[in-house]
Formats: structure tokens, C-alpha cells, sequence
């Protein structure tokens, strides 16, 4: 039986409710978690990512370096953009050198692309994200033929605390059929925590992506054979969708509050 239950928003582009669907964030679907879905965070990392305010024009993020700090304030990973316009990125570790880098692709019908920099072949590895330019949902399959999804979710602490996730899922073989579904059902491996306590510092909950606690769970990944490089960055792409998905709303407001002048 499921342990998640799905409901639905639809983000309104009409200038009169902008303040809403800015509130609300860009569209999707929520999950609402009941348990703890056997998942034991053992890693603990912050995406210290700013994002973008509500109000604002439509232009890219100004930050071009988002470090991803341990637990003391020690740098793990640093994802560096050379210019504002350009959504590519490289992924960094102090001591391995450059890692990933990301080719990533503003607007419809193009998929980000992780080339995985230090692997044993000649030719970079590549792996495609996947997912509808209006979903919340991405995905991405690795060599071992696993297929893995980060979705949104809402969840209550024991305490009543609300925080917005975002989670990374393995999927099975028939969660894997679903394609184009938020399947809300595989193993959990790793989800970034978005709350009062966990979010970047002087970011708020209505800002498009900000960062927070990415918490992941070692055995996991060690079972999965998946790097955990792999899931900072797909990490950050999901960020990255979430700011485009904001500024496609800030166009619009722009273009409706021009046209009824």
C-alpha cells in the first residue's frame, strides 16, 4: 500500500494572482510523507544556494559559485558558472579536481546533460535528465540500469514542523514504466531539506532555488553503486529548473501587465 498521498496545484499566470502562484511556487506535484520511508540520512551536506526572490525581473541568478559545505563549514563540493547568462556549470571537490560538468539548457524540450569527468573510459560519461518543462519531476538512469527521480514533497516533523523537500528516489523496474508520473514510490536515498532551520541563510520559503540541508543516506548509495557527486549535481539541476520555472512566471506577469496597459 502507498504510503503517500498526491495532491495537485496549477500555477496561474494571470498578473491579478501573481502574488499567489509566486507564493505557491511554480506548479506541481506535492507529496505529503507519513513516515520516515526507511530512509537514515548518515551524510549531511549544505547547498548553499540563493536563488531568486518573488519580485524581481526575469534574469538569470547572479551567483556563479554555489559551495556545498560539511557539517563544520569545510568546502565538499563548489558548482562554478563562468558567466550569469550561461546555465553550464562544473562541479568541484577541493582535492579530486573537476568532477561533472553540466550542460544545462533554458526553456522546453532540452534536457540537461551530467558528463561525468573522471570515469575509466576514454569518453566522458553522459547522463540525460528527463522531464517535462511544466513537471516538478526530473529523471536520470545510470549505467547500472537504474533509474533514479527527484520529486517535491511536504513533510511534518513529530514536533508539527513543516519542510519542503526535494527527494531522490531509486526506482524499480515498474516505477520505471511510469514514465512522465511523479511515482511517489521507491527507495529513498537522499532528499534536500528546505525549512526555517535548514535553508540558505537570508533566503526565504518563497524564493526559487534556494538551497538547504541535503541529507543522504551512505548505504544507499554504496548498495546502488551511485556516486554522491552524482546526486549534488542532479541536486542542483533541480534547483536550477526550479529558478527557470520562476522567471517563465515573471515573463509572463511582465508581458500580461504590459499588454492590459
Amino acid at each position: 500500500m502507498s504510503l503517500t498521498t498526491i495532491t495537485t496545484t496549477t500555477t496561474q499566470l494571470d498578473p491579478k494572482e501573481v502574488h499567489t502562484s509566486l507564493s505557491a511556487s511554480s506548479s506541481s506535484t506535492l507529496c505529503t510523507l507519513h513516515d520516515s520511508d526507511s530512509f537514515y540520512p548518515s551524510r549531511i551536506l549544505n547547498i548553499n544556494a540563493r536563488g531568486i526572490r518573488a519580485f524581481r525581473l526575469p534574469l538569470p541568478s547572479s551567483q556563479t559559485e554555489i559551495s556545498i559545505t560539511n557539517v563544520d563549514g569545510s568546502t565538499s563540493y563548489t558548482s562554478t558558472r563562468a558567466r550569469r547568462w550561461s546555465g553550464n556549470s562544473v562541479l568541484s571537490h577541493p582535492k579530486r579536481g573537476n568532477l561533472i560538468r553540466t550542460d544545462y539548457f533554458f526553456g522546453p524540450n532540452r534536457d540537461p546533460v551530467l558528463c561525468l569527468l573522471q570515469t575509466s573510459s576514454v569518453l566522458a560519461e553522459q547522463v540525460k535528465i528527463t522531464g517535462k518543462w511544466t513537471s516538478r519531476s526530473a529523471r536520470f538512469s545510470m549505467s547500472t540500469d537504474t533509474t533514479y527521480e527527484w520529486s517535491y514533497a511536504k513533510e511534518k516533523s513529530v514536533e508539527g514542523k513543516k519542510s519542503n523537500l526535494i527527494i531522490l528516489r531509486a526506482l524499480s523496474s515498474s516505477d520505471s514504466e511510469e514514465k512522465g508520473k511523479d511515482s511517489g514510490d521507491g527507495r529513498r536515498v537522499a532528499q534536500l531539506v528546505r525549512s526555517a532551520d535548514t535553508r540558505t541563510p537570508g533566503t526565504s520559503k518563497c524564493a526559487a532555488g534556494n538551497g538547504g540541508e541535503l541529507q543522504i543516506d551512505d548505504s544507499a548509495l554504496q548498495a546502488l553503486q551511485l556516486d554522491e557527486c552524482v546526486v549534488v549535481a542532479t541536486c542542483l539541476v533541480m534547483l536550477k529548473r526550479e529558478i527557470d520555472r520562476r522567471r517563465v512566471i515573471q515573463t509572463a506577469v511582465i508581458g500580461g501587465a504590459g499588454g492590459g496597459s
